[in-house]
Order: structure tokens, then sequence, then C-alpha cells
């Protein structure tokens, strides 16, 4: 039987958020310290870094921020020269987001803050804890993934 909930800091989903929030506000001022990115200019950065050239559609979805957020940061990264903007080639009435030579290096150290962070928080689990965090976490995200899709 779930246990009642009789507010809302006792819900798994409102501890999630907490955390992420906390965690967003550590890397963002790593990010701003560091690379002078703002947190979304450091995802958009993070997400095609990862994943290559991204609409920005797809830019949204990757670095997790809505289409405003992302297609701001993406401003904010072609106005500095970290990432550039070109027609795709097999849409033309769609746009690629890529790095450019000094984005793919800003890029690296965004990706090393990031790993540092995330080694920091989790050094609080044992390694059969993290599996099962993760394993945890990847049916939650499937299962939100499946109610989306029903909406």
């Amino acid at each position: 039987m779930r246990p009642s909930h009789k507010s809302l800091d006792q819900f798994l989903t409102y501890k999630m958020h907490r955390l992420m929030k906390q965690h967003d506000r550590r890397i963002s001022q790593s990010y701003a310290h560091g690379a002078q990115l703002s947190l979304a200019e450091s995802r958009v950065l993070a997400a095609v870094g990862t994943a290559g050239a991204l609409s920005n559609s797809e830019l949204a979805r990757r670095a997790n921020l809505d289409k405003s957020q992302a297609s701001r940061g993406a401003d904010g990264l072609v106005s500095r020269g970290l990432v550039r903007r070109a027609p795709d080639e097999h849409d033309g009435r769609a746009v690629k987001v890529t790095l450019t030579a000094e984005g793919e290096r800003v890029w690296r150290v965004v990706i090393e803050a990031a790993r540092t962070h995330y080694e920091r928080l989790f050094e609080a689990l044992s390694d059969d804890e993290m599996r099962v965090y993760e394993r945890l976490l990847d049916k939650l995200l499937l299962r939100s993934d499946e109610l989306d899709e029903q909406a």
C-alpha cells in the first residue's frame, strides 16, 4: 500500500524537482563563473556538443528547455561565436544548430564542470544504490513518456 501524502514536500516528484533546482543553481553558478554562460546557454551547448547538429525542436527536447528558452540560449551562443545556424540540407525550411571550433572548446569545459557536479552529488550513493536509482529513474521516465503520449 502506498503512503498517503499530507503535504507537498512528501511527494517524490517535489523532492526530485527540489534536487534538480538545487543542482541547476550550483551548476549555473559554475557555468557563469567558468565559461560565462547562462544555464540555458550551457544546456544548448551541451546538447549540440553531445548530439551534433540539431533543429530548434530537437534542441529544446535534448536540452530539456522550452522552445523559447532553447532559442534564446542558441541566440546567445551564436552572438558569441560558439554555435552557428545553417539551413538543414534535408529540409530547406529548417535550420540546424552546430558547434563552432570555439564552441567545441567551451563545450569540453562545460561537460567537465557537469561531470564534476554530477560526481559530487552522487558520491552520497553506493555503487549498488546508484544502479538501483538509475534503473528506477529510467522506469519513471519511460512511464512519464507513456503518459505524455496518452495526453
